[in-house]
C-alpha cells in the first residue's frame, strides 16, 4: 500500500487504454446479457403464469397449448440460465481483477467495473426469481451457482461503495486518478451517496438472499400470518423490487458506459491508446454470449 502511494506523485491524468475492462466487446456483451436475461425472465414467467389462465380467454389470445408451453418455457430457461453462467464468473472475475490492481486502476476503469458487476446482479436475480422452482429441485447441483451469487454481492458490496464515493465526488477531474492516489476529501460523503449505497446494496442482498434462505436452510413461514407475509414480500420481490432493480441499473449503467472511449469519441479523461481495439478479451466476451444459445440449442432437439 505504501509504496503504491509513493509513486502517486508521477501521475499526469493520462489514463493507459485498458480494453480488456472497457473495451467494446466487453460492455456489449455485458450489457446484451442482461437485457436478453430481462426478456427471457418476462417471456418464462408470462408462460409459467398461463396455467391458470381460463380456456376461453386462452383461445381468444390465441395462446400455445400446455405441452407447447412447457417446450417453449424449458428452452427459453436453459438460455436464461446460461446467460446467467456467463455472467457469474465474468462479473465476479472483473470486481475481482479491480482489487489486484488496486493500485494501478483509474477511477474511469474502476467505475465502469461497477457498472458492469451491477448488470450482472441483474442477470442473477431475474434468473433466480424466474426458475426457482428449477433451483428448489437441483438444490445441490446449483450449490456452487449460488455460492458465486453470494460471492458476487460481497465483492459488489465493496465495488459500489467505491465506485458510487468517486462518481459523486465534487471534484471533476477525480475520473483521472489512481483509485489508491485519491484522498479521502475526494470522495463524496454526501447523505445521498449513503442512501443510494445501502439502497441498492440492500435491495440486491434481499432480492438473492429472499430465495436463496429458503431453499438452502429450511427457512418457510409455518402460521397463517406467516404465509401471508411471505406471499406479500414475494409479490413485493417479484413486481416491485426486481423490477426497479432493474430499470435503475439500466439506466445508470447506459448513461455510465455511454461515455466510454468504446462508445464514446470523447469521453471525460484523457485516454492514451485505443479501447476499441480487438483483442484476447474482446473476443472472449462476445464468445460467451453466444455461449449461452448452446443449451437452448440441446433442449430443442431434445
Amino acid at each position: 500500500m505504501a509504496s503504491c502511494q509513493a509513486s502517486c506523485g508521477s501521475d499526469d491524468g493520462i489514463i493507459k487504454a485498458n480494453p480488456d475492462i472497457a473495451g467494446i466487446g466487453v460492455i456489449a456483451s455485458f450489457f446484451s446479457t442482461t437485457c436478453l436475461a430481462v426478456l427471457l425472465a418476462i417471456i418464462i414467467q408470462l408462460l409459467d403464469g398461463l396455467t391458470g389462465m381460463k380456456k376461453s380467454y386462452k383461445r381468444w389470445l390465441r395462446i400455445p397449448k400446455r405441452k407447447r408451453r412447457m417446450f417453449l418455457s424449458a428452452i427459453f430457461s436453459k438460455v436464461l440460465l446460461g446467460l446467467n453462467d456467463s455472467q457469474l464468473f465474468t462479473g465476479t472475475a472483473v470486481q475481482i481483477v479491480a482489487i489486484i490492481q488496486h493500485c494501478s486502476i483509474s477511477v474511469y476503469h474502476f467505475q465502469i467495473i461497477t457498472e458492469l458487476a451491477f448488470l450482472s446482479t441483474i442477470t442473477h436475480l431475474l434468473t433466480l426469481i424466474a426458475l426457482r422452482s428449477y433451483f428448489v429441485q437441483n438444490r445441490k447441483s446449483n450449490v456452487p451457482r449460488a455460492f458465486v451469487m453470494v460471492l458476487n454481492l460481497a465483492l459488489l458490496g465493496y465495488t459500489s461503495w467505491v465506485g458510487y464515493a468517486f462518481e459523486m465526488s465534487p471534484d471533476a477531474s477525480v475520473k483521472s486518478s489512481r483509485v489508491i492516489c485519491v484522498t479521502q476529501s475526494q470522495k463524496s460523503t454526501k447523505a445521498v451517496f449513503y442512501v443510494r449505497w445501502l439502497f441498492l446494496l440492500s435491495a440486491a442482498i434481499a432480492g438473492h438472499l429472499s430465495i436463496l434462505i429458503p431453499i438452502y436452510l429450511g427457512i418457510q413461514p409455518s402460521g397463517r400470518i406467516s404465509k401471508a407475509i411471505f406471499r406479500r414480500g414475494v409479490q413485493f420481490r417479484n413486481w416491485i423490487l426486481a423490477p426497479a432493480y432493474t430499470i435503475y441499473g439500466l439506466v445508470n449503467a447506459s448513461l455510465v458506459l455511454r461515455n466510454t472511449q468504446a462508445w464514446n469519441r470523447h469521453p471525460p479523461v484523457h485516454i492514451e491508446g485505443s479501447e476499441r481495439d480487438f483483442g484476447f478479451g474482446q473476443i472472449l466476451a462476445l464468445l460467451l454470449l453466444a455461449l449461452f444459445l448452446l443449451p437452448g440449442w440441446e433442449t430443442f432437439f431434445e
